[in-house]
C-alpha cells in the first residue's frame, strides 16, 4: 500500500496520523457485518469501536475480568473455563480482513468534524442515510473544516457605540509558560485565518485561557471585556420566546439542528470600531476584525443578523436560537428540500456549519430542556433520570429541594396537586416532620408519574379548543386540551392559582366566572382570534352571554369577555376532574427549584482525582461534604463546576444571580461559589442579549405654562453635595 497524506488527529499525548481505510468482517456473538475502520501509522494488534456501535449492539466490556457481554450474556468463557471451550471461544469472536484501500485525496483536508460524522438519521432506514450523505456532499463547502475555517456574513460592518471615547487600556496578565505557549499557539492560527491582526489600538484588554469541558484544560481563549463592556452600550434585541418556538413545531414530524461554527467570528466589524476590539498578551497587541466572544453586544448582533438572514429568503421551516438553526418539515422529501435550501442558503450568505454538532432527519430532537416529537413535547430524560434515582426526604429542607425539582414538570402531571397534597402538609408552619404511609405512596406516585414520560400535545392552531375550568373557595383552576383525529381531547397546558384574600368574599357564580377570566387570560394567546368551547359545571354560566342588566364585577368581566369567540357549556362536577382537583388543591408557584444534576458516581470520582481535602470536610458514604447551617453540602470539584453551571442556567431559563444561588448552594459548596456563580451569570452570552436593566425609566422633561399673575406657580428644588469633591452643601433653588 502506498502512503498519501492523512488524516491528524489531535490527542493529549501527541497526534495520530489516518492515512488508509480497511474493510473487516466482524463478527462479535450475534453481529456478523462488514465495518470500515480507519488505519493507524501505529501498528498495534488491536481494533477500537467507537460509543456508538458498542451501544447499538448492547455490547459490554469489562477489562478487570476479561469478559466481553453482550445482552447480559458472556461472550468469552472466564478464565476458568477458557482450557475447556478453547474452540468455541475463536468462533465467537473473530475478524478478517476482506478489503484494505487508501483514503483519497478530498480525505487529506478531513478534519475532526469528518472523523466523527453527526448522527444523521434513524438507524434502521439505510436509504434516508444515503440522503443525508448525499446532501452534504453535494454542499461539503458549507461545513467548516476545522475551528478558524468561519465564512464572513454578507452584511454591512457592525459598529461598537461606547458611551465615552476614553480608551480602556489594561496590562496583560501574567501566565505560566504552558499557558503562553498555548496563547501564543492560538494567536498565530487567528491571524492566518484573518481573524485578528496587529494593532497600536490605544485600547486594550487582557487575554485569559478557560477551562474547556471536552479537552480537560485550560485551551479557550478569552479576552476580558469587563471594563470595555462597562462602556458599551446595550443592545435590546429581544430573546426568542421558548413557548413560541415551540408552538411552531407542532405539525412537524421530521426535524435538523445544524450549528454554526464559532459563530460570532463570521460578523465582520467596522474599520473603525476594530481598534476597541484589541487585546494584549505577553508579546503583542492584536485587535479583532471579527465579533469576539464576550463583547456585551455580540449575543444580540448576532441573533439579530441570523434572523434577518433567515426573514430575507422568506424561510417559515425553520427558526433560529441563537447559533442553532432548527429546521422542520410535515414530511421526509419536504425536508430533504428544506435542507437544501438552508444549504444554499449558506452558501450564498458565507455561513459554515460544524458538522460534528448537526443532526439531521430525526422524528425525535431535543431542544431547549425538552424533547419534541410530531406535535407533542416531553421532559428531558436526563433530568427526569436525575429525579427517579431521588431517595425519600428525612427533613422539610429535603422534601423542599424534592417538590421544587418535581415542580420544573408540574405543566406535564396530571392532578398534580392532588398528588402532593399530602407533602404539602410536612411544609405548614409548626407542623412536626412526620414521614407517613400516605407521604410516601404521594411520594413515589409523583416519580412514577414523571419516570413514565408524561407528554404534553404541542398546541395546533387549526383544531378547535376546549377549556376545562372550575372553582373553589380557595382557587381556581383550568386545562386546555384539544381533540386528536379520532376526536380524542389530549391536554396541551394546566393552569392553577390560589384565590386573593378579597376574592375569597366572591359568591359562588363569580368565582366560577373567575375561574373562566382567569384562565383566558392564562391562555389568551392560544384562543384570541379562535372560536373555543367552556366547559364548566356551574349552570348559570351558560347563560352569562344573554343576562341583560349585569352589574358590579360580573358586567366589568362580561365585557373582558366580548373580545373572545367562545361558547359555554356545562359539565357536571363529577365529569370535570382535572380543573376541579387542579382548583381544590392549587399549585404553589412560589418554592425554590432546587437541583440535581451531577452524579453522584460522578462525584465520587472526580474527587478523588482532584484529591480534594479541606480541615472542614467530612466524608458520608465515600462522598466528600461540608457542613454549612446544619446542612451537609456536596463540595464539587473543579472539573465539575463548569459543568453544574452550564446545566443550572441553561436548563432553568436563564436566570439571574440570586435564582442561580439559590439552585445551587442548598446542595453544592466549593470555595468563592458566590463569586464564581456571580461572574458566570454576567458573562453569559444569552444573559446579556435579553435582560433588560432594572433600572426605572425618567420621566419626561415637560413645559411649565406661563402664569397670569407672580408667585401663582413657584418650583423648589433641592441640590446635594457635588460628587468627588467631598462636598457636602446643600441648596435649595426657587424658581417663579
Amino acid at each position: 500500500m502506498t502512503n498519501v497524506q492523512g488524516i491528524v488527529v489531535q490527542q493529549t499525548r501527541g497526534t495520530i496520523s489516518l492515512t488508509k481505510t480497511c474493510t473487516f468482517s466482524l463478527k462479535i456473538g450475534t453481529i456478523n457485518k462488514n465495518v470500515t475502520l480507519y488505519v493507524l501509522d501505529h501498528t498495534l494488534p488491536y481494533i477500537i469501536l467507537g460509543m456508538p456501535e458498542l451501544s447499538k449492539y448492547d455490547i459490554t466490556i469489562d477489562c478487570s475480568k476479561q469478559k466481553i457481554c453482550q445482552n447480559g450474556k458472556n461472550l468469552n468463557k472466564s478464565q476458568n473455563d477458557k482450557n475447556h471451550s478453547n474452540d468455541k471461544n475463536k468462533q465467537n469472536i473473530s475478524l478478517h480482513i476482506s478489503e484494505c484501500k487508501q483514503i483519497n485525496s478530498h480525505c487529506s483536508q478531513t478534519t475532526e468534524d469528518q472523523v466523527n460524522p453527526p448522527q444523521s438519521v434513524t438507524e434502521n432506514k439505510c436509504e434516508l442515510r444515503k440522503e443525508v450523505k448525499d446532501i452534504i456532499k453535494n454542499f461539503d463547502s458549507v461545513f467548516s473544516k476545522d475551528k478558524y475555517d468561519v465564512g464572513a456574513l454578507r452584511v454591512e460592518p457592525q459598529r461598537i457605540v461606547l458611551n465615552s471615547d476614553l480608551p480602556v487600556s489594561l496590562r496583560p496578565y501574567r501566565t505560566s509558560p504552558v499557558e503562553e505557549q498555548e496563547i501564543k499557539s492560538q494567536v498565530e492560527k487567528l491571524l492566518q485565518a484573518g481573524l485578528i491582526k496587529e494593532s497600536n489600538s490605544p485600547y486594550s484588554s487582557p487575554v485569559t485561557l478557560a477551562f474547556k469541558r471536552d479537552e480537560g484544560k485550560k485551551t479557550r481563549l478569552c479576552i476580558d471585556f469587563r471594563k470595555l463592556n462597562a462602556l458599551c452600550k446595550s443592545d435590546s434585541e429581544p430573546l426568542p420566546l421558548m413557548d413560541s418556538l415551540l408552538d411552531k413545531l407542532s405539525k412537524a414530524k421530521n426535524f435538523s439542528s445544524l450549528d454554526l461554527a464559532s459563530g460570532y467570528w463570521h460578523v465582520p466589524i467596522h474599520p473603525k470600531d476594530t481598534e476597541k476590539l484589541a487585546f494584549c498578551t505577553n508579546f503583542g497587541l492584536y485587535e479583532w476584525c471579527r465579533l469576539p466572544f464576550g463583547i456585551k453586544v455580540a449575543p444580540a448582533i448576532f441573533n439579530r443578523l441570523i434572523r434577518r438572514i433567515l426573514t430575507k429568503y422568506k424561510i417559515d421551516f425553520a427558526c433560529n436560537y441563537f447559533d442553532d438553526i432548527i429546521v422542520y418539515s410535515s414530511s421526509e422529501l419536504e425536508h430533504w428540500k428544506h435542507l437544501k435550501t438552508i444549504f444554499e442558503i449558506c452558501e450564498k450568505e458565507n455561513i459554515k456549519l460544524k458538522l460534528s454538532k448537526c443532526v439531521f432527519a430525526q422524528t425525535k430532537i431535543s431542544f431547549l430542556g425538552y424533547e419534541i416529537e410530531q406535535g407533542k413535547v416531553s421532559p428531558n430524560n436526563a433530568n427526569i433520570e436525575t429525579i427517579k434515582k431521588l431517595q425519600p426526604p428525612t427533613n422539610v429542607k429535603e422534601l423542599q429541594r424534592f417538590l421544587s425539582s418535581v415542580n420544573v414538570y408540574n405543566k406535564f402531571i396530571p392532578q398534580y396537586a392532588k398528588l402532593r397534597y399530602p407533602l404539602n402538609q410536612l411544609l405548614k408552619k409548626d407542623v412536626k416532620f412526620n414521614w407517613t404511609n400516605e407521604c410516601q405512596d404521594a411520594f413515589d406516585k409523583l416519580k412514577e408519574t414523571l419516570t413514565t414520560k408524561p407528554v404534553l400535545n404541542l398546541y395546533n392552531p387549526d383544531v378547535i379548543c376546549h377549556v376545562f375550568v372550575d372553582a373553589s373557595q380557595k382557587s381556581v383552576g383550568a386545562v386546555l386540551k384539544q381533540p386528536d383525529a379520532s376526536d380524542i381531547l389530549h391536554p396541551i397546558a394546566y393552569h392553577s392559582r390560589t384565590l386573593r384574600d378579597y376574592e375569597k368574599n366572591y359568591a359562588i357564580t363569580e368565582l366560577e366566572c373567575l375561574a373562566i377570566v382567569d384562565a383566558l387570560d392564562k391562555f389568551y394567546y392560544y384562543l384570541h382570534g379562535q372560536k373555543f368551547v367552556i366547559h364548566t359545571d356551574h349552570a348559570a354560566l351558560v347563560w352569562l352571554k344573554n343576562v341583560k342588566n349585569l352589574r358590579g364585577r360580573l358586567f366589568r368581566w362580561s365585557l373582558k369577555l366580548s373580545m373572545f369567540d367562545y361558547k359555554i357549556k356545562y359539565q357536571k362536577g363529577c365529569t370535570n376532574i382535572e380543573a376541579d382537583m387542579l382548583s381544590r388543591h392549587p399549585v404553589s408557584h412560589h418554592l425554590q427549584h432546587a437541583v440535581h444534576l451531577l452524579d453522584i458516581n460522578e462525584i465520587k470520582t472526580q474527587q478523588k482525582n482532584d484529591n480534594l481535602c479541606g480541615p472542614k470536610y467530612h466524608e458520608v458514604k465515600d462522598v466528600i461534604v461540608i457542613k454549612k447551617r446544619n446542612l451537609y453540602k456536596i463540595v464539587v470539584p473543579f472539573s465539575l463546576r463548569l459543568k453544574l453551571l452550564n446545566q443550572a442556567h441553561e436548563q432553568f431559563g436563564h436566570p439571574g444571580v440570586q435564582k442561580m444561588l439559590n439552585l445551587i448552594t442548598p446542595q453544592y459548596y466549593w470555595p468563592n461559589i458566590t463569586s464564581d456563580i456571580t461572574e458566570f451569570v454576567k458573562h453569559c452570552s444569552v444573559c446579556q442579549l435579553n435582560k433588560k436593566r432594572k433600572q426605572k425609566r425618567f420621566g419626561l422633561l415637560q413645559q411649565v405654562p406661563p402664569t397670569s399673575t407672580p408667585f401663582e406657580c413657584i418650583s423648589v428644588d433641592t441640590v446635594g453635595g457635588f460628587n468627588y469633591y467631598n462636598s457636602t452643601k446643600k441648596i435649595s433653588s426657587y424658581c417663579d
